[in-house]
């Protein structure tokens, strides 16, 4: 008579690998039955229960089928970091020592064999590859496009879950086919944008023929000293300053119980008391009527003259 007994292995989800089935003392007709009545979520994983099971319980599963050494990386694991991702992962994606197959599932889960095992650390009970690694590999493996993945970059970067030297790092030590959208991003933050629209806007004004070189996030104070603020843009001759503002960033209500999209346009007026001329724009307008807002631009640019800001100083951010 074939026997199951299924262990209780501590940070497994309650699953059970082929090999500790059998330690358990599972037979061969055992754990043929627990595949036939449901119980196997993927070959050589298998649940005490039949499914359907919760997302936890099969990225547990993919773990413990790509092996003791694997570790999640890419998309998946990104999200694991505490990353927003524009839209959701279409493969599960484990490294695994050279030495190891290649092997797909059914599934979604796929292991790719490298010479250089990531650091790993658990997220969600679950080992994986280092933010840096992720983020890399996401590229690599042609999980989102070079725009999403600058975008990715600069809000890594932004919410300082990663820095630009760590970045660079992981970009320099592996192969480079699929990262430029990382790289974009990195050489985006270093110029000095938080976001993809900053970006896109600095790029824009770099190219206008119309337009002075514009200073990219600078710490504007008064000539005594006073704190004034950092801008997104500045053109420090015509005193004019450029405001990307994004909901996305600014909405909802701080400690206080204030409304940040409100204290953020309200904030525009500590530049207008000192002398400065304030030219806000949403990503929206910087997406759809970019042409546009650059043609007013040069505008208040050209009619505000040379020395309009000279009332205040600028200093590195």
């Amino acid at each position: 008579m074939s026997t199951c007994r299924f262990p209780e292995v501590g940070g497994q989800c309650g699953l059970a690998t082929a090999l500790q089935l059998k330690q358990a003392g599972t037979t061969p007709d055992a754990l043929t039955h627990l595949a036939a009545t449901g119980r196997r979520v993927v070959r050589g994983v298998y649940a005490p229960t039949k499914g359907p099971w919760s997302a936890d319980v099969l990225l547990m599963a993919g773990l413990l089928w790509a092996g003791p050494r694997a570790a999640l990386t890419g998309a998946r694991a990104l999200a694991l970091h505490g990353v927003e991702l524009p839209r959701a992962p279409v493969a599960t994606r484990f490294l695994v020592p050279a030495s190891h197959r290649s092997r797909r599932s059914a599934r979604g889960y796929v292991t790719v064999r490298t010479r250089s095992m990531p650091a790993t650390m658990v997220r969600g009970g679950v080992r994986v590859a280092s933010l840096e690694r992720a983020l890399v590999d996401a590229g690599r493996f042609a999980e989102f496009t070079r725009a999403e993945l600058k975008g990715l970059t600069l809000a890594v970067l932004q919410r300082r879950l990663s820095t630009d030297d760590r970045l660079a790092t992981e970009l320099e030590g592996g192969w480079n086919a699929g990262v430029a959208g990382v790289r974009d991003g990195v050489l985006a933050h270093r110029a000095g944008a938080w976001s993809v629209p900053e970006a896109v806007l600095q790029d824009a004004v770099e190219r206008c023929a119309d337009l002075p070189p514009m200073l990219a996030n600078p710490r504007l104070e008064t000539l005594a000293g006073e704190f004034i603020g950092v801008p997104d843009g500045f053109f420090p001759d015509a005193g004019v300053v450029v405001q990307v503002h994004s909901r996305a960033y600014h909405d909802g209500v701080d400690l206080e119980g204030n409304d940040q999209w409100a204290a953020t346009v309200e904030r525009d007026n500590e530049y207008t008391y000192h002398g400065l001329v304030v030219v806000p724009v949403t990503p929206e307008t910087i997406r759809d009527r970019l042409d546009a807002y650059l043609e007013g631009l040069v505008a208040i640019v050209d009619g505000r003259g040379s020395g309009a800001g000279d009332r205040v100083r600028v200093r590195a951010a």
